[in-house]
């Protein structure tokens, strides 16, 4: 058993977005995500934005796998970007049920027209996750396999700054890891902005929270405790990149509990009382120069056992995250380019032997219907039926 502690000395601040302007908001009928625009027109985001429903069978087939471009729009922090955003997502509310999930798809998409195409608002021109992301949403400790997403947009966005990826795995400790997540509902006072969905925050307003980062041998024994497995998690027949973990983890610095830290307490499935939940969409970095170091985006998850007694609450836990940078050749590939050595984004394409492990017939359902055509003159086999063994 490896204990994981908070980090006493974590701190946050509230800043403007802009101070960070290769970071974007993803916008869905469903969610607000964070992206990073890794070149002029195509921007990273996670798998759970794109392809937000797991149980297919219950949703209209309207969007039924990854969401339809039309369903999507990215946009930049501006001034008016809060009362906006705020308008059309509050807009979509009145279609709660799963069974009405088309009809706020399509109310979403009529608003986003009237305001897509300026400095702020960018249509999608394409969207898709990785081909084997919709197997690992049957098993709880692998639902962050493959959980990477990107959109390419209709036109470039005027940005001279675009993210690196990590691609290296991380050291414990490792020196200036951060975690960008949304502000706190009081950094705004704007009454339109007030309502039920994201209430008050001030979208052009983030969070950060610096974070310690766990050892992989560490992030690892924990993550295999509290799920209670023997080893780390794949897919029969197609399995993690280079057999690599798909996460990577921090001390809790979200003790959403607010008990006192006690790293005595046992991180294990079987423990009576834990909290384990996910958080808001984070993208986490660390930064090269005046770049960000995109280590991972998507929503960290929280594993806290609890220890109360009648007067006092004891937890220890941790939180793991999406390791994007796992997944540089199909992100490569889905964005008709490569990474170089430094994380950075290259027009040179990708040697064909690299996707091998993902370009199949299967793999055309996991790429809105805009780019199935263009795809289907490289995909080849049909995707066998996968199954997920421990």
């Amino acid at each position: 058993m490896v204990a994981a502690a908070e980090d006493s000395s974590s701190s946050s601040s509230v800043v403007d977005l802009s101070d960070y302007p290769s970071v974007l908001y993803v916008a869905t009928p469903y969610s607000l995500c964070f992206g990073a625009l890794i070149n002029e027109k195509t921007v990273l985001t996670d798998a759970r934005c794109l392809y937000p429903f797991q149980d297919q069978d219950k949703i209209p087939s309207e969007v039924k796998g990854v969401l339809d471009p039309k369903y999507l729009m990215v946009a930049a922090p501006t001034t008016n970007i809060s009362a906006t955003m705020h308008s059309i997502l509050l807009s979509t509310q009145v279609y709660s049920d799963i069974s009405q999930a088309g009809y706020r798809a399509s109310t979403f998409m009529g608003l986003v027209a009237n305001y897509v195409d300026n400095s702020t608002f960018y249509a999608v021109n394409t969207s898709s996750v990785h081909a084997y992301y919709p197997q690992s949403q049957y098993v709880d400790s692998a639902e962050q396999n493959f959980d990477v997403g990107i959109v390419t947009l209709l036109r470039s966005i005027d940005k001279t700054e675009t993210a690196l990826l990590q691609l290296d795995d991380l050291e414990a400790n490792m020196a200036g890891l951060s975690a960008l997540t949304f502000s706190p509902a009081d950094t705004t006072t704007n009454a339109a902005t007030q309502q039920k969905l994201y209430q008050g925050i001030d979208l052009t307003k983030v969070k950060i929270t610096d974070v310690s980062s766990l050892s992989r041998s560490s992030c690892d024994s924990n993550y295999m405790d509290a799920f209670d497995l023997k080893n780390m998690k794949s897919f029969d027949g197609h399995s993690l990149p280079k057999n690599s973990s798909p996460i990577y983890c921090s001390s809790m610095y979200d003790n959403t509990t607010k008990c006192s830290l006690d790293t005595s307490v046992g991180i294990s499935s079987s423990a009576s009382d834990i909290n384990s939940v996910d958080l808001n969409s984070t993208l986490f970095f660390v930064t090269s120069g005046s770049k960000l170091r995109i280590v991972g985006v998507g929503l960290p998850h929280l594993f806290e056992v609890r220890s109360d007694s009648s007067d006092s609450c004891e937890s220890n836990g941790f939180v793991y995250f999406p390791r994007t940078g796992l997944y540089t050749d199909w992100i490569g590939w889905a964005s008709s380019g490569s990474f170089d050595s430094d994380g950075a984004w290259s027009n040179k394409p990708l040697p064909s032997g690299n996707v091998a492990d993902f370009v199949k017939d299967g793999a055309a359902s996991l790429l809105s219907p805009s780019i199935r055509s263009t795809a289907a003159v490289v995909l080849g086999s049909v995707l066998a039926s996968l199954s997920i063994i421990f």
